[in-house]
C-alpha cells in the first residue's frame, strides 16, 4: 500500500537525478526521452520525503493521505 501520493513538477524539475538516486525504495525510473524523472512504482513509497527534502527546485509534491495521519 503507498504511503503518501508523490508527484513531480515538471515545469520546475531540472533533471538533476536527486530523487532518482537518492529514494530508497527505487520509486522512480528515469525517462531518456524526456531526461525527467517518472514516478512509476508509487505503490511502493514509504513515505519517508528524502526526495522531497533534497529536491534543489523543490519539483515533488509530496501529500501524506489524510487516512495516515
Amino acid at each position: 500500500m503507498a504511503t503518501s501520493i508523490t508527484r513531480i513538477d515538471n515545469e520546475r524539475c531540472t533533471g538533476c537525478q536527486t530523487c532518482y538516486d537518492l529514494c530508497p525504495q527505487d520509486v522512480y525510473t528515469w525517462d531518456d526521452e524526456q531526461d525527467r524523472p517518472v514516478v512509476a512504482y508509487a505503490e511502493e513509497c514509504w513515505g519517508c520525503g528524502v526526495c522531497w527534502a533534497e529536491c534543489p527546485k523543490r519539483a515533488i509534491e509530496y501529500t501524506i493521505p489524510a487516512a495516515l495521519w
